[in-house]
C-alpha cells in the first residue's frame, strides 16, 4: 500500500490540511502548530480504523487516499455534533457513530472492560471490515511506542496474550532487575525471537531436503557414455574446480548432521587419484607421436591404446565424478537458501552495530533469538541499559528489518525521528531505515536539518501547503 494523499477541514477547529505525498520518502515540515502530528494521527485513525482516535481528534472532514493492489481507495470520516460518519469508496455503504456511542467506546476502551455490544455492531460493519483488509502503516509516535495494525479491533485478551508471550522470552538480567523494561524493548525483543524461530523450522526443512537429495543422488543409476563414443579426458582446470568446492562442505554442513570429516577425507582421497590419472593422461597426450608405419596396426596394439589402464580407470570414475559434482550444487543451492533465510537478521545486526560501533557497543542475536548488547570487553547485558537514543534506533531498526506487517510494500511513519538522535546518527538516519526495508514508504514529521539533508526535494511544508 501506498499513501498518495491527505485532506482535512477544520483540524483543532481551524487548521486545514493537505499534502500530497511521494511513493517512496516524504518529509513532513513546518513550524510548531503547523498541524505535522495530527496529520499523522489522522492517517493512522483513518487506515487502522480507529475509532478512538478518530474521537479525539477535533476536525470537520478528513479524507485519505492510497494504492492498495493497483487500486484507488479513498477512506473518508465526517464529523459534527451528532457523531462520526465514515466511508470507504469501495463500498457505497456509510458506516455512522453517534456521539453517545462513541463516548461509549471509549470508556470501555479506557477500562480495558470487554468489548460491548455496541463495539461489536461497528467492527461487524462492511465499511469497518473493508479498511481492516487493506495493509497498515506502523507509526512511531512522540511518545516512542509502536501504533500498529488492529488497536481497535483486537480483543483485549489478544492483546494480553501478547504483551504475555513478550514478556516472557524476556531475559531474566540480574544486572538491570531494579530497571522496568520498556515494552517497546520487550516487543522488539520478542519480534526477534520469533524470527529466529521461524528461520529455525525453515532451516530444518532445508536440511531434511538436503538429506533427502543427497541420498537420492547416491543411490541414482549412472550409465557410462563409453560406448556411446563420447568420452571426455578429464582436463587439471575440471579437476580444479571440484577441488575448489571441498571448502564448501565444511560452510554447508552446519546442523545439517553429516560426518563432514568423513566425507572430506574421501572427497580428497578420490581427488587424488584422480589427479594421478589426470596427470598421466596429459603426459601421454604431451609424449613424441611415432613415426607413421605403412604396416597396420595389430588388434592387441589397438587394444592396448584403448584400455589403458589411467584411460579405464577414468571411465570407471567419471560417473562418481559427475555424481560428487552434481552434489556439490546441492550444497551451493542449499548455502544460498539458508543464508537467504538469514538476510533479515544479518542486516538487522549490521545497521545497528554500525550506529553503536561509535559508542563501543554492539548488539548481539543469540541462535535462540535472545537480544543483548555488550561494551568493549564486559559481560554481554540487557539491552535495557542502552540509552534513550540508542533504544530508539534499535526499535526502528528491528521492526523495518524483521515486523511481518512491513513485508512487501508497506508504510512507515515517524513523528520527528531526530528525538534523542546525536548529530552523526541524525545524519545517517535515513539511509539507514531505507536500507533496512527498501520497499517501505517513508513518512517522517521532522524539524531536523540533518535528517533531511540534501533531500530537500522530498519535503512536504504544511504551513506552505495549507495557506496555498
Amino acid at each position: 500500500m501506498k499513501i498518495t494523499k491527505l485532506h482535512a477541514e477544520n483540524v483543532h477547529g481551524y487548521l486545514p490540511i493537505d499534502v500530497t505525498f511521494f511513493d517512496d520518502l516524504t518529509f513532513l515540515t513546518g513550524l510548531n502548530g503547523s498541524g505535522k502530528t495530527s496529520a499523522l494521527r489522522l492517517l493512522m485513525a483513518l487506515l487502522t480504523p480507529n475509532i478512538n482516535e478518530l474521537g479525539a481528534i477535533s476536525f470537520s472532514l478528513a479524507e485519505v487516499t492510497v494504492m492498495d493492489n493497483d487500486r484507488e481507495i479513498v477512506v473518508t470520516a465526517k464529523k459534527n455534533n451528532d457523531g462520526i460518519e465514515l466511508r470507504i469508496s469501495t463500498n457505497s455503504e456509510a458506516l455512522t457513530i453517534a456521539n453517545s456511542d462513541l463516548e461509549l467506546l471509549m470508556e470501555s476502551n479506557r477500562g480495558e472492560e470487554p468489548r460491548s455490544q455496541k463495539r461489536e455492531k461497528y467492527q461487524s460493519s462492511s465499511v469497518f471490515n473493508e479498511i481492516s483488509k487493506m495493509s497498515t502503516p506502523m507509526f512511531l509516535g512522540l511518545d516512542r511506542r509502536f501504533y500498529v495494525p488492529g488497536s481497535f479491533t483486537d480483543e483485549h485478551d489478544d492483546i494480553r496474550r501478547h504483551e504475555y508471550m513478550a514478556r516472557r522470552y524476556w531475559a531474566d538480567d540480574s544486572s538491570s532487575r531494579s530497571a522496568t523494561p520498556i515494552t517497546s524493548l520487550v516487543e522488539v525483543n520478542y519480534l526477534v525471537v520469533t524470527c529466529m524461530q521461524k528461520i529455525r523450522a525453515s532451516q530444518e526443512q532445508l536440511d531434511e531436503r538436503l538429506r533427502g537429495q543427497f541420498l537420492t543422488k547416491a543411490f541414482e543409476y549412472k550409465p557410462s557414455d563409453v560406448f556411446a563414443g563420447t568420452v571426455k579426458i578429464p582436463s587439471r582446470t575440471e579437476l580444479n574446480r571440484y577441488r575448489q568446492q571441498l571448502s564448501k562442505i565444511e560452510q554447508a554442513a552446519e546442523g545439517v548432521k553429516i560426518p563432514v570429516p568423513e566425507i572430506q577425507a574421501s572427497l580428497a582421497h578420490f581427488f587424488e587419484r584422480m589427479s594421478l590419472v589426470v596427470d598421466s593422461l596429459e603426459k601421454s597426450a604431451n609424449a613424441p607421436k611415432p613415426k607413421k608405419s605403412s604396416k597396420r596396426p595389430t588388434d592387441k596394439t589397438t587394444e592396448a591404446a584403448l584400455f589403458d589402464k589411467d584411460y579405464v580407470e577414468w571411465i570407471i570414475n567419471r560417473p562418481q565424478a559427475d555424481r560428487i559434482l552434481e552434489h556439490l550444487q546441492l550444497l551451493n543451492e542449499y548455502i544460498e537458501n539458508r543464508n537467504a533465510l538469514r538476510d533479515p537478521i544479518n542486516r538487522f545486526g549490521k545497521l545497528v552495530n554500525n550506529f553503536f560501533a561509535q559508542t563501543k557497543k554492539e548488539v548481539i542475536v543469540a541462535p535462540n533469538g535472545q537480544l543483548s548488547v555488550v561494551v568493549g570487553a564486559q559481560k554481554p547485558s540487557s539491552i535495557n541499559a542502552l540509552s534513550s537514543g540508542e533504544k530508539q534506533l534499535l526499535v526502528m531498526l528491528a521492526h523495518l528489518s524483521l515486523n511481518p506487517n512491513l513485508a512487501g510494500s508497506g508504510v512507515f511513519i515517524v513523528d520527528e525521528p531526530e528525538l534523542s538522535l546525536h548529530l552523526d546518527w541524525q545524519e545517517k538516519f535515513v539511509d539507514a531505515i531505507r536500507e533496512a526495508n527498501p520497499k517501505v514508504q517513508l513518512i517522517l514529521a521532522t524539524h531536523s536539518p540533518a535528517i533531511i539533508l540534501d533531500r530537500t526535494e522530498a519535503c512536504r511544508t504544511l504551513s506552505e501547503v495549507s495557506h496555498a
